[in-house]
């Protein structure tokens, strides 16, 4: 029953959000999902994959001390809770590895009334020439990295797409007007269209190639005859680079003390973004402000923060069957969202991977026949 109604809470939002002109939602989503993906977690916390174990401790352990340090230093729970969230996304994750929600014929129906929904609100939004790239749930930053992992999820039931699903996701994808989105999809699309290498290869070198033109461009119509400083992230990679200019090779490995504020030269210049700043110091920002989750988790994290956080979720996809190109694909897909916004740090991140840990694929299928004849011998 969980199934169905996970599913069925994505598409009544997704319906809501047509009725809406000139913005995303008349509901606050992203709280919608954080709900979600909780009561969906109490359904399936009865038991935990043994192999999951270790990574879920570690999890635990890092956030308790964590908590406490920040505790000790007047960290606003707020900011605590963004700055740790994927640890938090990563323990619940835990949970969904090697469980089965979702079967072929009922994941593929909501895949394609979504790709059909987003095409409708995007198109809609064109036309009518709203301000800002569209979005049915929330930024396009965010759910076009949602509807890719659930395509790794569809092509993981027969290891293919169709043609028309492929030309249904790139012209979603390409009408977002999503940078971040058009480079995760030239990643999945090349991960699961090239597979060996003749005289085929060259040929599908060709359509990357093209599809590569359409990232190019993408980039280009968004410069609006700028140079590289208009691009947004590339002031924030600068603020980064100032914020570690006096680093020591240990804050390189663990990252800084726990919620370190920027300096202040930095929350100066982006000043703009004063949303982003401390909930509870006004005139305070932390890394959140830095947009760019890998920049995030190495100045909050360090780099063994980071190798931690995308070795643990393709670990979780391994323990859950996930076939090697479709895990290749999903990481790719998070980790180059996290070049340019919050990439597991968000809920559209963690309901991908839910998706895509829970799906009845032949290999579970097959598994579990054999486990079922075995006991039935035993017996």
């Amino acid at each position: 029953m969980v199934r169905k109604q996970f599913l069925f809470f994505f598409l009544t939002l997704a319906f809501i959000s047509l009725a809406v002109v000139g913005q995303y939602h008349i509901l606050p989503t992203n709280a919608l999902f954080e709900l979600l993906v909780l009561c969906t977690f109490l359904f399936v916390a009865k038991r935990m994959c043994p192999s999951a174990w270790l990574i879920f401790c570690c999890c635990i352990v890092y956030l308790i001390v964590t908590l406490a340090l920040a505790k000790v230093r007047g960290v606003h729970p707020v900011d605590y809770f963004i700055a740790y969230k994927a640890f938090f996304y990563i323990a619940i994750l835990c949970f969904f590895s090697s469980k089965v929600l979702f079967q072929e014929t009922l994941l593929r129906r909501f895949w394609y009334v979504l790709l059909a929904l987003f095409f409708i609100k995007y198109v809609i939004w064109i036309a009518l020439r709203q301000e800002g790239r569209p979005g049915i749930f929330t930024e396009n930053n965010y759910e076009i990295m949602f509807l890719l992992l659930l395509g790794c999820a569809i092509w993981s039931f027969t290891r293919s797409l169709k043609m028309t699903d492929w030309m249904a996701l790139a012209t979603v994808t390409f009408l977002s007007g999503s940078r971040s989105g058009v480079i995760c999809f030239l990643a999945m699309f090349t991960v699961f269209y090239i597979k060996d290498f003749g005289w085929k290869t060259v040929l599908k070198l060709l359509v990357v190639a093209i599809i590569a033109a359409g990232v190019v461009a993408t980039f280009i119509s968004r410069l609006s005859g700028g140079d590289l400083e208009a691009i947004d992230r590339v002031v924030f990679f600068q603020g980064f680079l100032q914020a570690i200019s006096d680093w020591g090779w240990q804050e390189y490995l663990i990252g800084s003390q726990t919620l370190t504020p920027m300096p202040e030269s930095v929350c100066n210049r982006l000043q703009y973004y004063q949303s982003l700043f401390s909930a509870g110091k006004p005139g305070v920002c932390y890394s959140l402000v830095l947009h760019t989750y890998l920049t995030r988790v190495v100045f909050d994290h360090g780099f063994l923060g980071l190798i931690f956080i995308f070795v643990s979720i393709n670990q979780l996809l391994k323990l859950s069957d996930i076939a090697p190109r479709a895990r290749l694909a999903a990481f790719s897909i998070v980790f180059l969202n996290g070049a340019s916004v919050s990439s597991i740090n968000s809920v559209y991140a963690v309901v991908g991977l839910i998706i895509l840990m829970t799906g009845l694929y032949p290999e579970r299928l097959v598994a579990s026949r054999l486990t079922s004849n075995s006991e039935e011998k035993i017996k």
